[in-house]
């Protein structure tokens, strides 16, 4: 099985954010605090980032040259555990060149109307599918939304073999 991994922005480059109040940010700390409980992960609240579209460009990139898990594991830890901006470009080509990429072509690439196209069109095609949030998993022509247990992963597979 071969995973395909398609861009999606929660917050989009263009959205100007409202500040949030501190009890809105209390209870997505503590949501991201119960998640990573709930599925023994190590995540952190991260109040830097608050785009994404660069990050996700770099995924666009990572993916042409066969990488596109390393990246995007390395850059969920950069946002989940070290707490790192992840739509600042010298943190992902800091990213970048751990993976092995070179730090002047992945700059390039991400700040390009090409990788940043490519974010657009999965956007848009997400919203024609009606999908509102991340993470979501489709497999054929089913799918699920959210935190999902590898249980309800393996039964959406197996319900479409």
């Amino acid at each position: 099985m071969e995973v395909e991994w398609k861009a999606f922005e929660l917050r989009p480059e263009e959205a100007e954010l409202p500040e949030k109040s501190p009890e809105y940010l209390a209870r997505a700390k503590a949501g991201v605090e119960a998640l990573s409980k709930q599925y023994g992960l190590e995540m952190k609240w991260n109040r830097k980032s608050k785009h994404s579209r660069m990050a996700l460009a770099g995924g666009k990139y990572a993916a042409e040259h066969g990488m596109a898990n390393d990246y995007h594991e390395a850059v969920f830890r950069a946002q989940y555990q070290q707490e790192i901006n992840i739509n600042d470009l010298s943190n992902l080509v800091e990213i970048a060149d751990h993976l092995g990429f070179n730090k002047d072509e992945f700059r390039e690439a991400v700040t390009s109307e090409h990788y940043q196209s490519l974010v657009l069109q999965d956007h848009a095609e997400a919203q024609n599918k009606g999908i509102t949030g991340i993470p979501c998993f489709i497999f054929k022509n089913q799918g699920v939304m959210g935190a999902q247990s590898y249980e309800s992963l393996v039964k959406l597979i197996k319900e479409e073999y």
